[in-house]
């Protein structure tokens, strides 16, 4: 269908017909008012949830510490007291909101001077992004846990906000109705329903940060596969949108490290853009222009950040978050782990006497981590504060490619076999309903409640779907346009992939690949919907010219 022409096809080809270029305006103000409807049922949804507003926070009780400890002890950006620390870390299992609200009450919550150590960096191996990230929440909106999905919010808001600045037309356009439609009714699913999974994908978590990321994908990869030369008049306009979309995506990486491999997707498409037009001058030119804007929004944010914070984020290599540590630990994904003669290899037995055990537990890397200081004569004293940084890091690495030499065959089917199975496995847990907070479907029944979803809720959902629909229904969709779309949307899901291969999935930390999934799903319903729109016309035509040689 690249070479049929709707609606939207028309004012290029005729832009001197002043009746046609008043429709494709009206038409754009149109698609652009849908996708900011979507916006704005995906945040109604967002902030009216009891599932979200009463969340659990297990992964980001550094990161807070860290916000916490800057704003009421004035530490440096980043730094945190093992005291703030162990204050959340103790409540991981209360709703954040209610421990904030704690947290804050005079003689009952944090005391009003710090207590416990002074640490430099947070301890969770995340890297610094998130720190930042709940610093500047709780500043600009106070410490309330709403701050944190208030801020997710506008970051979506404002990347949304520059997608349709740049890529206006109805195609382009469905690329934002769709991402916050699949927000939408992500909402639905288990991974906010279900209190196994709800426990550790907050809106406005860590881990919710790989979804901020989609729509800085897909504003880079179409800029670069944008096939017109440079427009003068929009240049400066287009880069600068460039730079903030990179900007974004750079720090939804320093939040959310599984969003790395998609660095990679976008040097594989600036190598064929490359090589296809290494003739072009004038093309080669553009592409060399905006890789340019790209990479020095990418180091202007990265030394902005390495500034802001303590150089020990830098030294003890905690500044990016950890990746040989859940390397080695996805072995456990492999039910013969640990495998025959592997607690021989790493002797932990004097700190840990039950060594390494099946699964993908944290106590396996503090067990090699051990075997490691043990060996290279670290003092034990300080082995603590190591864990999680470089030096663990390396003796993760070193462990991983120990483990491969000796098992070469287990490693294997680990990676080729049980891990693309977790990936199955972790979609089809993922795409479960239950609006009625049925108990007995949840993952653990005897666990806590189930809450059902208010009528209110589910109105917003079926209005969000409504409006994808609408958006495709009357919108004037260029199909070559929608091509584009579809080819960038595989793009970003062959390279969301090699994270839970290296690693592993479940539903909370493959929640990006189910945004893509649930984005494939509408788009291929909205094409379809614009093939039949397109179609209808000619059969209808056909039938009435049948019918009038029919009265001849």
């Amino acid at each position: 269908m690249n070479g049929v022409a709707l609606r939207s096809d028309v004012p290029a080809m005729s832009a001197t017909d002043g009746v046609v270029g008043n429709q494709a305006r009206r038409n754009s103000i149109l698609v652009v008012a849908l996708a900011v409807l979507a916006f704005v049922i995906y945040a109604c949804a967002v902030f009216s949830l009891p599932q979200v507003r009463n969340t659990l926070a297990c992964c980001e009780s550094s990161g807070i510490a860290a916000a916490i400890s800057n704003i009421k002890y004035g530490t440096p950006l980043g730094s945190l007291y093992s005291g703030t620390f162990g204050y959340f870390a103790d409540r991981i299992y209360e709703p954040l909101s209610q421990t904030l609200e704690q947290a804050q009450i005079p003689g009952a919550g944090l005391p009003a001077t710090p207590s416990g150590t002074l640490y430099a960096t947070t301890r969770d191996g995340n890297g610094v992004g998130y720190p930042l990230i709940a610093t500047a929440a709780f500043r600009l909106f106070g410490i309330h846990a709403w701050a944190l999905q208030l801020t997710t919010l506008l970051l979506m808001a404002l990347s949304a906000a520059a997608f349709l600045w740049r890529f206006h037309s109805a195609a382009f356009a469905s690329v934002v109705t769709l991402y916050f439609t699949a927000l939408t009714v992500m909402l639905f699913t288990s991974l906010a329903w279900d209190p196994q999974w709800q426990f550790s994908i907050a809106v406005g978590g860590l881990r919710y940060f790989s979804l901020v990321s989609v729509l800085p994908l897909f504003h880079i990869l179409l800029t670069l596969v944008d096939p017109r030369p440079l427009q003068r008049e929009t240049a400066t306009r287009d880069a600068v949108l460039l730079a903030l979309q990179t900007a974004i995506f750079i720090l939804t990486v320093l939040v959310r490290g599984s969003t790395l491999p998609q660095i990679a997707g976008i040097a594989l498409v600036c190598m064929v853009l490359a090589w296809k037009r290494r003739r072009k001058t004038e093309q080669l030119r553009a592409l060399t222009g905006k890789l340019a804007v790209m990479g020095l929004a990418s180091i202007a944010v990265l030394s902005a950040v390495a500034a802001a914070v303590p150089r020990d984020y830098l030294t003890e290599g905690r500044f990016g978050p950890t990746i040989w540590e859940r390397v080695t630990q996805g072995l456990g994904t492999n039910p013969a782990w640990p495998f025959a003669g592997v607690n021989e290899m790493f002797d932990c037995k004097q700190f840990m006497p039950q060594g390494l055990q099946p699964g993908t537990l944290d106590e396996n890397g503090h067990c090699i981590w051990f075997d490691y200081v043990l060996k290279h004569h670290i003092a034990i004293e300080t082995a603590g504060d190591k864990v999680l940084g470089g030096s663990y890091e390396t003796a993760m690495r070193e462990a991983f490619f120990k483990i491969a030499a000796r098992y070469p065959a287990e490693v294997l089917k680990t990676f080729v076999y049980y891990k693309p199975q977790r990936i199955v496995t972790s979609m089809s847990r993922s795409m479960r309903f239950n609006f009625g907070g049925d108990q007995s479907r949840a993952r653990h029944p005897a666990g806590p409640p189930v809450v059902p979803y208010p009528p209110l809720a589910i109105g917003l959902l079926f209005v969000s779907l409504a409006v994808a629909l609408v958006h495709f229904g009357i919108g004037a969709v260029s199909t070559a346009e929608l091509s584009r779309v579809a080819g960038v949307t595989l793009l970003l899901v062959a390279f969301t992939l090699p994270t839970y291969f290296a690693v592993w999935a479940t539903p909370p930390v493959s929640a990006d690949l189910l945004l893509y999934c649930l984005f494939g799903l509408g788009l291929a319903a909205g094409a379809m919907l614009v093939g039949t729109r397109s179609v209808l016309p000619h059969y209808i035509h056909g039938i009435r010219v049948a019918v009038a040689e029919a009265k001849r």
